[in-house]
């Protein structure tokens, strides 16, 4: 009798915490459907006692899963969003992008690749080269900053304006190379301009050698969750060829937006 009453107490956190999860994930998808909820609206509408809403609420604020307005309302943290990104990311990005890759690879004369949020940085998902066979660089995998490449300055200039903000107060700014952006406010005035025009511009700003233009890829809901670029040797590019390289990475980019949009 003693020993299957200790089994049952050793047993109990997992029995606790089952649950739990369930109804954190419940309210995730209240937040989610219904947006900007009040402690109250959530605790009624999924039937809980006031302590475990509270509990629960704090745990999800604690990682960015959940986010509190000023007016007290609830809502959808940047967690829960780069979470669905890397989800879109993994099932269908890479595969239904590299058909265009391999194309603007050939046509630009330049390397070209995929790449979306993970965290601080820009990840590249697909790559290819110009050539017959318009094979992979070997870059998939690779993290790029989000404030020192094209790519991830078409990925900040287009998401939300309040992700924005956070990932903008969260960057290192320590400079990589003589021409990288050094602050938040001369990083906005740079994103201003990449909305106007739909294209972004790295000049030697992560890498001596290289410079790289970016347009935004988006999804059936218009959000931005990735970036197609082109990436040039610097020393072979001039700016005179910019807007024409910009169009065909646009033109790429429009194509693989239509293709995620559809999948």
């Amino acid at each position: 009798m003693v020993r299957e009453e200790t089994k049952e107490t050793a047993a109990s956190p997992r029995a606790v915490a089952v649950p739990s999860l369930r109804k954190a994930i419940l309210i995730l998808d209240l937040i989610g459907r219904r947006g900007r909820l009040t402690f109250s609206t959530i605790q009624k509408t999924l039937d809980l006692p006031k302590s475990t809403t509270h509990q629960l609420l704090k745990a999800l604020a604690d990682i960015s899963a959940v986010q509190v307005h000023a007016d007290g309302r609830f809502v959808l943290g940047p967690k829960i969003c780069e979470l669905g990104v890397l989800g879109i990311r993994q099932r269908t990005i890479d595969n239904l992008s590299l058909k265009y890759l391999e194309s603007l690879a050939v046509q630009s004369g330049f390397p070209s690749e995929i790449a979306t949020f993970e965290g601080r940085n820009a990840v590249v998902l697909a790559s290819a080269r110009p050539g017959d066979d318009a094979r992979s660089t070997g870059c998939e995998g690779r993290r790029w900053p989000l404030n020192r490449a094209a790519t991830g300055k078409a990925l900040l200039a287009f998401l939300d304006e309040a992700d924005r903000k956070r990932l903008l107060a969260d960057l290192d700014w320590t400079k990589t190379t003589p021409r990288s952006i050094g602050s938040p406010d001369a990083m906005r005035r740079e994103l201003d301009l990449v909305r106007q025009r739909g294209w972004a511009l790295d000049e030697r700003e992560a890498v001596d050698d290289t410079s790289c233009i970016a347009a935004p890829v988006f999804d059936r809901r218009n959000r931005v969750v990735a970036a197609i670029a082109t990436v040039c040797q610097a020393d072979l590019i001039r700016p005179e060829r910019y807007e024409a390289l910009a169009e065909m990475v646009r033109t790429t980019a429009s194509a693989v937006s239509q293709a995620v949009q559809e999948a």
